[in-house]
């Protein structure tokens, strides 16, 4: 039986893939920032904990990880999930604790919570990272530079952790989630739907013009990516950037 972490797992993707993992024999420990999100997923009865914990504090991380070692003598898979969308803004518009903040949640996070994990990891020379990144870091959309930059710099921490920690047989890989069709996306359009004064279903016809598929992208399908990516199905496959977007080549 593994012992499985998903951060940032009250709702949305993260909610689907704890409730993916939870199909296997595996003790699932998920955390999120939302105390109401956490509370739920504990009445839940499907997982081994939950609790509330800011991964963009790295105090909370090493409370959070040391509570968890006194249950489990080792994490086998981490799934850092965490991600903020930061301010939509100019770069010089952009104040430098939001660029602080966005850098702290995207990246920070996955190298503290990674660094945690990697010490049994290596000692039993076995387990699995798999990092949440983003289409954006292809597709470039204006004025969302901290959140392409954090994503950017997580896939990069990705290789260089698969490069580093290959040779005690400790994978490492990130996926690309595009346009997911989740509450989160829904709340997206609708905004800029009112910037420009459009319809919703019109904002998203021309969104997925640049995406080869015309396809939204089912959070249970980047799920099963992840599930595949943390199953010995991918014993070998490290090292990787998997994109799950229908092919998503511009963004409007």
């Amino acid at each position: 039986m593994r012992t499985i972490v998903i951060t940032g797992a009250g709702g949305g993707l993260g909610r689907v893939l704890a409730a993916r993992f939870v199909e296997s024999p595996d003790r699932v420990y998920v955390c999120d920032v939302d105390e109401d999100a956490v509370s739920d997923l504990q009445r839940s009865g499907q997982v081994a904990r939950a609790d509330v914990v800011d991964v963009s504090d790295f105090r909370q991380v090493e409370q959070y990880f040391a509570s968890i070692r006194t249950v489990a003598e080792r994490v086998d898979v981490l799934i850092n999930n965490v991600g903020v969308a930061g301010p939509h803004a100019a770069l010089e518009d952009i104040p430098p604790n939001e660029w602080s903040k966005t850098l702290d949640a995207n990246l920070n996070a996955a190298y503290w919570t990674s660094r945690e994990v990697l010490p049994g990891m290596k000692r039993e020379r076995s387990g699995c990272i798999v990092n949440i990144s983003t289409a954006s870091v292809r597709t470039l959309p204006a004025c969302r530079s901290p959140y392409i930059v954090s994503k950017a710099a997580l896939e990069a921490l990705t290789v260089a952790l698969a490069r580093e920690a290959g040779v005690y047989n400790v994978r490492c890989n990130a996926v690309r989630p595009g346009v997911m069709d989740n509450e989160r996306m829904k709340r997206v359009l609708a905004r800029v739907a009112m910037q420009r004064s459009m319809t919703v279903e019109a904002v998203e016809s021309e969104q997925l013009r640049f995406v080869s598929m015309r396809t939204k992208i089912g959070m249970a399908e980047v799920a099963a990516m992840v599930h595949f990516l943390a199953s010995e199905a991918a014993s070998h496959v490290t090292g990787q950037i998997i994109s799950v977007d229908g092919d998503m080549q511009w963004e409007a």
